[in-house]
């Protein structure tokens, strides 16, 4: 549950930060992408190292990784959702 909750924080991290940068400059598109990216391999790192140990094997490296990809894709997917609706926001105040 901890993971789907980064992921979802991963996403609106994404598209928050799309949606007050905005579009006009492709490097705060990338920006917002990359602050979103870190969201999910900090939280693994907090879970293994600072919080106590729950019991279980240890494959962090392999979550890491794991999660590392999901946490790109998710935040990718928040600010294509964000770059998306600021498109549909600017046509539709043009007509």
């Amino acid at each position: 549950m901890p993971v789907v909750i980064a992921l979802m924080v991963s996403f609106l991290i994404g598209l928050f930060l799309t949606l007050r940068f905005g579009i006009e400059n492709g490097r705060n598109i990338f920006l917002a992408w990359i602050i979103s990216c870190v969201i999910m391999p900090a939280f693994i790192l907090l879970v293994e190292f600072v919080l106590p140990y729950m019991g279980g094997g240890s494959m962090w490296p392999i979550a890491l990784v794991v999660g590392s990809i999901l946490g790109a894709m998710a935040g990718g997917l928040g600010v294509v959702v964000a770059v998306y609706y600021l498109d549909w926001r600017s046509k539709k105040e043009k007509n």
